[in-house]
């Protein structure tokens, strides 16, 4: 039940360049299912990923793991998977009063370089970049790392690069962070709760932008973005993408 939305991210064909996909909760919406997703597709393929996490811990996703038919566990002991439980470690660091902002990110520059050497390629998956503010982060500063994971991811073939930016609040300087990574990215996700409020039949509103697309027009001043928009629904094994008014 994951098909629609590896098809509606364009990651069920071959990669044949590289992808910036940026994930963007907006009115208390939970896009977590996203990433368990892309993971899930990540291991069936074997594709080298490194998951770099300040939201959910490994266990978390490997019990949703579990329930979608994939073993994060094993994926991560036979190196297909690298976890970088960051925000563990900065934490830590700041009851150790350390500065270790540029320590963190030298060391997952080194961690995609050694992937990429091992293994050809390397996709990179952010979850809960947005969580560094709380580690008290500036916004230069992460908007400046960002700009260097993509720039490096650029010069490596066939592979993309998720960033998940939870909970943006639109007063908020998290909401600037991912504007900022809007305008960097191929595909936009926007993932909210329903106005309404909540359902039994459907989970939230799910809006895609493909914003590489702007790219291919011949003329950009005619260039129409138009936008895929849906409903979904989680189930314990997956989403499914429902169209507006079906329900």
């Amino acid at each position: 039940m994951t098909a629609d939305i590896l098809t509606s991210l364009e990651l069920d064909k071959v990669l044949q360049s590289n992808k910036v996909l940026v994930i963007k909760e907006i009115n208390g919406g939970d896009s977590s299912f996203i990433t368990s997703c892309v993971l899930g597709h990540c291991i069936r393929n074997k594709n080298a990923t490194l998951l770099i996490s300040t939201h959910n811990s490994l266990v978390h996703y490997h019990n949703v793991g579990l329930k979608m038919n994939y073993n994060l566990q094993k994926s991560v002991d036979s190196k297909i998977i690298n976890f970088y439980d960051l925000g563990n470690e900065l934490v830590s660091n700041m009851f150790e009063d350390k500065d270790s902002s540029l320590e963190f990110m030298c060391k997952i520059k080194e961690q995609i370089k050694a992937m990429y050497d091992k293994n050809g390629t390397v996709n990179v998956i952010f979850d809960g970049v947005s969580h560094l503010f709380d580690l008290e982060l500036t916004l230069k500063d992460i908007n400046s790392f960002c700009k260097d994971v993509i720039d490096l991811l650029h010069s490596y073939n066939n592979s993309f690069l998720l960033f998940h930016c939870n909970v943006s609040h639109c007063d908020n300087v998290t909401n600037v962070l991912a504007n900022l990574l809007s305008h960097k990215s191929h595909i936009l996700v926007e993932v909210e709760s329903l106005p309404s409020g909540l359902s039994s039949d459907v989970s939230g509103r799910l809006t895609i932008r493909y914003l590489y697309r702007k790219f291919q027009s011949v003329n950009l001043h005619i260039f129409d973005q138009k936008s895929s928009q849906y409903l979904f629904k989680l189930f314990d094994r997956g989403v499914k993408l429902l169209a507006p008014g079906t329900v």
